[in-house]
């Protein structure tokens, strides 16, 4: 049977797992950056789900774990600073990871085995047997199959299935890495807004001020009325790098043209910061490789996929963050769950 090739457009986390999958299936894989380099401040998720059972049939999970950032519980405090709940730390056999730490497994294991260029999609013309894309810088070349894993703005949903397909208000995340030490994770979550804080291993902590609506707001006058240590945790985004996104909802009626899909943010994106983005990501990447062994037509692989997808897709957009019962409500503590930069702290996560 003729090797057969796939076009793989963005390198993040719904790309970089497709094109592990394909190759794993002896697929061709073209892998299309849309930036040479994943820059990512990104906030510590827990990796669940649907995502953490098709990350261990990858055999991924151990690099996963090496990768992991510190596990501990997670304080949810008023806007005064005052914690009234907690929530457990995962398990020992759960990677708490960025996007970062994801896309760095995911391309250690598909090993240099994809051949990669930098370039834009200027034109998707398909056939009866796969499509014909055409590169900003001139090229052209035909493929068996093209997967549009390139984000909420996906050009490839955009170019297939015309009219935009995002919704609702702008949810914009702002995150950065501060030099405060925490001994616990902290979620404060207010009217359209929320903060978070969460060590990470390398020392510091990963902070995530998100809100709804206007996408050029300053922080500042976002989350102008923050108390406790709202002002420290502002003037030290303020000092380094950030990462800004503004993200919508994406409900687009198809996710699948004859030969061309889109999976990840592209096809689904819940529209804010969520752990299940790339456990969806991940868990759709292998199970459009498992369809794609199974039938023999890629044209009706797809259209099997999309239909298995859709209510898992369905169900997590209705969850909202941390929907378990806290482990103890009613706290109060003696001492701060952020410590002051210089505060020893131990590496792991009580």
């Amino acid at each position: 049977m003729p090797t057969r090739r796939a076009l793989v457009v963005g390198a993040g986390i719904a790309g970089s797992a497709t094109a592990l999958r394909l190759h794993r299936s002896d697929w061709d894989i073209v892998l299309l950056e849309r930036n040479a380099e994943f820059q990512d401040l990104g906030f510590p998720c827990a990796l669940r789900g649907t995502g953490y059972d098709a990350a261990t049939r990858l055999g991924l999970m151990p690099a996963l774990i090496e990768h992991s950032q510190p596990r501990c519980d997670t304080v949810v405090v008023d806007v005064a600073g005052t914690p009234f709940a907690l929530y457990s730390k995962p398990s020992t056999a759960t990677p708490v990871l960025r996007r970062a730490d994801v896309v760095t497994v995911l391309r250690g294991a598909i090993g240099g085995a994809e051949a990669r260029k930098s370039a834009d999609v200027l034109g998707l013309t398909e056939d009866d047997c796969g499509v014909t894309v055409t590169f900003s810088d001139g090229d052209e070349d035909w493929f068996d199959l093209v997967v549009g894993a390139d984000g909420v703005d996906s050009a490839v949903r955009g170019a297939v299935f015309g009219e935009r397909h995002e919704h609702g208000q702008a949810t914009v995340s702002l995150s950065s890495r501060l030099e405060t030490a925490s001994a616990s994770a902290v979620r404060m979550d207010l009217s359209g807004r929320s903060v978070r804080v969460h060590p990470l291993s390398g020392g510091g902590s990963a902070a995530l001020f998100t809100w709804r609506g206007d996408a050029s707001l300053a922080l500042q006058k976002a989350f102008a009325d923050l108390a406790w240590l709202g002002p420290d945790l502002l003037s030290q985004v303020d000092a380094g790098p950030v990462t800004r996104r503004a993200s919508f909802q994406v409900h687009a009626d198809r996710w699948v043209s004859g030969q061309i899909a889109l999976v990840g943010d592209a096809a689904w994106c819940a529209g804010r910061p969520c752990g299940q983005s790339a456990s969806l990501a991940i868990g759709g990447a292998e199970l459009l490789g498992d369809a794609l062994d199974i039938f023999t037509s890629t044209a009706e692989a797809l259209a099997w996929w999309e239909a298995q997808m859709r209510p898992i897709v369905r169900h997590q957009k209705q969850l909202r963050p941390f929907q378990t019962r806290p482990a103890h409500t009613g706290l109060r503590f003696v001492t701060d769950v952020v410590a002051r930069p210089g505060e020893q702290q131990d590496e792991d996560c009580p």
